[in-house]
């Protein structure tokens, strides 16, 4: 080939080849820039890159964070940024694992986790930093309500865990308001009760919750948790119980009361949500206790008239004696008397009204003994027509007066069944406890119960005190 050919260059088809061979590289390029953009943009919600002052040089998708990126470029990386620390901006190495929070237009926040490297320059400078981060505000806020239910649900076990390792209603309830107080981190916690009244407490933990009543709203407007502020900036949640219709007839309204003192930082949403779990037990178990209660009245008391029954009379008399057999300045004197009374004429009153009448009768002795007892006395019925008291602290001039003036009432009894039927009267045996002895109830039931029959046989509607124990002169029968 020739110099001239050698600056002709090649033949025309190979040039053409050449430029064809170029056309398919650029394009290919171009091809493959695009594609690792959109590999880019689809990975991450933030791309950009800034000068050695950290302002923002480059900035994709179009839109990131909803921010237009021609707006920002020049601006300073920080003005991105909700919270001044971290700062990935200030940074000058590389960074796998930041998190780090942005402000959106809108003035929202948002975290986004941070891939960073630095640029430098020729001399190997630094010279930028290159950074890619992904928006994680929805796995924050996920994360974060499942660390909530965790935290309730480890609460709500410690609770049920310690409640279950008691086995009185009372000491559950104890138990319980103290794992309250001490998830939620409250000064105090306690049960409040509405009623004629007025709202009482009554069962607290931590501290007096008194000075903070005056303040609360009636427990009988309440549907639904309140949360507010105290009087002297106490943070305050009030929960309550079932609403009326769903409460049984009798049962007072309650509410639980539980609070942080002033200065301390109110209930969020997780406390309240948890607050709520914990009343739910709570309640549970005062519903336990007021069934035990319950259960433990009708297992002392007599159904019909309301008074103690045999055994609970014997076990609270047994009781009594016991303590003053042991008391040295009481021990030697004659301390209480015991009064059996028998409703004379009652089966008159079954066979003729019916016993309805006869129970109606009973009834109302009932009420006449519990009117002329003192709280410190005992009343009960032994069963049929058979009552007694304990007359606490009674010699037998006192217990004598007493069994007469019982006798008078009874005879004047309002609610006696009137025509065809006896009147209702009572014959009264009294016996009063020995000095210087100690003496089972039975013993007394049982000198008791001879006078009573001495009564009867003398004619009924009259007391008789049990031999050996003498009083002041006084008739021992009033008329009929």
């Amino acid at each position: 080939m020739s110099p001239l050919d050698e600056l002709a260059g090649p033949p025309c088809g190979h040039a053409a080849s050449q430029l064809v061979g170029a056309a398919d590289l650029c394009g290919a390029l171009l091809d493959s820039r695009q594609r690792w953009r959109d590999f880019a943009t689809l990975a991450a919600d933030l791309l950009f890159e800034t000068d050695a002052e950290g302002r923002l040089t480059f900035l994709a998708p179009e839109a990131p964070l909803g921010w237009l990126a021609d707006a920002l470029l020049g601006q300073p990386g920080r003005y991105l940024l909700a919270a001044p620390e971290p700062d990935p901006f200030a940074l000058r190495g590389v960074a796998e694992d930041l998190r780090a929070w942005f402000r959106r237009p809108d003035g929202s926040a948002a975290c986004l986790h941070l891939s960073l490297a630095p640029l430098t320059d020729a001399a190997g400078g630094f010279a930028g930093l290159r950074g890619a981060g992904r928006d994680v505000t929805r796995e924050m806020a996920e994360a974060a309500a499942q660390a909530a239910a965790l935290r309730r649900s480890e609460a709500l076990q410690h609770l049920v865990s310690r409640v279950r390792r008691e086995v009185l209603a009372p000491r559950m309830l104890t138990a319980t308001l103290d794992s309250l107080q001490t998830a939620l981190g409250c000064e105090g916690a306690a049960v409040l009760e509405g009623g004629e009244a007025g709202m009482v407490v009554s069962h607290s933990e931590g501290a007096d919750p008194a000075p903070l009543l005056p303040g609360l709203p009636g427990l009988d407007r309440l549907q639904r948790p309140v949360f507010l502020a105290g009087r002297g900036g106490q943070s305050l949640a009030l929960i309550p119980s079932a609403p009326l219709p769903q409460r049984s007839a009798g049962e007072p309204q309650q509410a639980l009361l539980a609070w942080r003192g002033a200065g301390r930082p109110g209930f969020d949403a997780d406390d309240r949500h948890l607050l709520v779990a914990l009343s739910d037990m709570l309640f549970v178990v005062l519903g336990n206790l007021a069934l035990q209660r319950r259960l433990e009245r009708q297992a002392r008391t007599d159904a019909l008239t309301g008074l103690l029954n045999r055994g609970a009379f014997l076990d609270d008399l047994a009781r009594r004696l016991g303590r003053q057999a042991l008391d040295p300045l009481r021990a030697g004197g004659a301390l209480g008397a015991l009064i059996f009374l028998d409703l004379d004429n009652l089966k008159p009153i079954n066979d003729r009204l019916g016993h309805e009448a006869g129970d109606a009768a009973l009834v109302a002795l009932a009420g006449l003994l519990r009117e002329m007892t003192r709280p410190i006395d005992l009343a009960a019925r032994l069963g049929g027509d058979e009552f007694a008291l304990w007359l606490e602290d009674m010699d037998a001039e006192r217990a004598a007066a007493r069994a007469a003036a019982l006798c008078a009432a009874a005879a004047d009894l309002a609610e006696r069944p009137q025509g065809r039927t006896p009147s209702l009267t009572v014959s009264i045996g009294c016996a009063i406890r020995r000095p210087g002895a100690v003496e089972a109830p039975e013993s007394l039931i049982a000198r008791a119960d001879a006078a009573m029959y001495a009564a009867k046989q003398g004619g009924r509607n009259r007391w008789v005190l049990a031999a050996g124990e003498a009083t002041a002169a006084m008739p021992q029968r009033l008329a009929s």
